[in-house]
């Protein structure tokens, strides 16, 4: 997760300056084949190293397997897709540091969808995602004011608090690898199609500008990064999962510094420290504080 999360935020410094050559939703499916295509791939060298042959369906063999392989795919291809096109709209108009902050308010929403749900949660990391939150409050700069471009990254920050809640129900039950590539390959096609009926401009000369940046945001952000969330989903609590990504502020910050050339304050420091201890608290073994589903 820790890796997933590092990817992640390296990857706003990409996704914004990709805004400045192809528009948002063309950006979506890009990235998404670059990621179903390379996850494809890895599926088939995986298949023919422990099978010797190119599976379609791999240890889903049951009916009902099948069925928990292509619907979970499908609704976080669905998620995802609506998720990372609010995202890349917003950050036409937030700053990388913000959206960060922004993006990471799934670190709050995650456990009250959880009461929702009826998933019990252990009262310390209630504590532990406050803690975290207020962190990355002060890493961002927290938000002065709310336009067009903060109400799009705090729609997609829900959106990825259902994604992470669909991916618990599915991780356990289907190999993360096709359910990561079944994902894509739905974004791509959704994105695509939403694409053209919002008439985006297709120019060749943008998308090749893009490249180096759909093409990081595919491999890294979309084939590795979450392929890695939801292997390591099969194991976490999701609100210590969204803990962990909570670094993806801290991340993005710095990308933002190394690539974009963003200063950091002392105020940023001290967040990054406030979230260090949300997450530190969150693995102390409290009464009735499992990590492990």
């Amino acid at each position: 997760m820790l890796i997933a999360t590092l990817i992640w935020g390296t990857a706003f410094s990409a996704q914004s300056e990709s805004t400045k050559y192809v528009d948002a939703l063309l950006f979506v499916a890009l990235r998404s084949i670059a990621g179903s295509a390379a996850l494809c791939l890895v599926i088939a060298f995986f298949d023919l190293v422990k099978e010797k042959k190119v599976t379609l369906w791999g240890n889903a063999v049951t009916l009902q397997a099948k069925k928990d392989l292509l619907i979970g795919g499908l609704l976080c291809g669905a998620v995802i897709t609506t998720a990372s096109f609010t995202q890349q709209l917003g950050i036409k108009y937030v700053s990388a540091g913000k959206t960060g902050f922004l993006t990471a308010l799934y670190i709050i929403i995650v456990p009250f969808l959880g009461i929702l749900l009826k998933k019990k949660t252990p009262f310390p990391l209630y504590i532990a995602s406050i803690i975290a939150l207020t962190g990355t409050y002060l890493l961002c700069g927290g938000i002065t004011s709310i336009g067009k471009g903060e109400i799009f990254v705090i729609l997609c920050a829900f959106l990825f608090a259902i994604h992470i809640m669909v991916i618990d129900h599915y991780a356990a039950k289907c190999d993360c690898i096709r359910l990561s590539c079944v994902q894509f390959m739905a974004a791509a096609l959704l994105s695509f199609i939403a694409s053209l009926s919002a008439g985006e401009r297709w120019e060749f000369t943008g998308i090749m500008h893009a490249l180096p940046y759909w093409l990081f945001c595919g491999l890294g952000s979309s084939a590795i990064a979450f392929t890695l969330q939801i292997a390591a989903q099969k194991y976490l609590h999701p609100v210590t999962a969204t803990l962990l990504m909570s670094l993806e502020s801290v991340f993005a910050v710095a990308g933002g510094y190394l690539f974009l050339h963003e200063k950091l304050s002392g105020r940023e420091f001290a967040g990054c420290a406030v979230i260090l201890l949300g997450i530190i608290l969150a693995q102390i073994p409290w009464k009735g504080n499992h990590n492990q589903k």
